[in-house]
């Protein structure tokens, strides 16, 4: 896992337009765009396309003052291309719901929010992802292996070094606590 000092001097990079570091940014984090564009059967210029799209909203928001990364970047930049090429292919993003005093995430919007608006939807994956930005790296590794990249527990154990059994439980905690930071917050008991 790459170190938090050199992570936010390359954010500082980014923030300040240097080419270098749009440069950098390109050859750290293209493949894992192409990789997931192609999981979802687009080809090379899909993931090109995508990628330059999701490098204008990622630079965007990095260059709002009350902005703060507080992920690492592939994370986000992720989630940003993925949501980029899935409403490009007409396939719904994850969304999250409060079902049963879980989150789950689906596929289909109609099956994860059921009963809110488009606004309350986004404003619930808003809310959950600033959360989820509060929680430990480990946890956010964890959960956004399992649900933004869609990995097995055995996978995600080979990735992270954990046995399977403990990304099971990992997965299960870190998920619980985001739902009680969710929950706590006004936002949520407005939706």
């Amino acid at each position: 896992m790459q170190d938090i000092p050199i992570e936010n001097d390359f954010v500082a990079e980014l923030r300040s337009g240097s080419p270098g570091a749009f440069e950098e940014l390109y050859r750290r984090y293209f493949r894992m765009v192409e990789d997931m564009v192609l999981k979802y059967r687009g080809g090379t210029d899909d993931a090109r396309d995508v990628f330059q799209e999701a490098l204008f909203v990622f630079v965007k928001k990095l260059r709002e003052p009350s902005f703060t990364l507080s992920s690492k970047a592939s994370t986000y930049l992720y989630a940003i291309a993925r949501n980029i090429y899935l409403k490009k292919i007409g396939k719904a993003s994850p969304e999250i719901s409060v079902d049963q005093q879980q989150f789950v995430f689906a596929e289909q919007p109609d099956q994860a929010t059921d009963g809110f608006s488009h606004e309350e939807k986004d404003a619930l994956l808003n809310l959950m992802n600033e959360q989820l930005n509060k929680l430990e790296a480990d946890c956010r590794t964890v959960i956004t292996y399992a649900f933004y990249q869609r990995l097995s527990h055995a996978q995600i154990a080979e990735l992270t070094g954990y046995t399977e059994a403990f990304v099971k439980v990992k997965k299960f905690r870190c998920l619980e606590y985001l739902r009680k930071l969710v929950k706590a917050t006004p936002i949520f008991k407005n939706l």
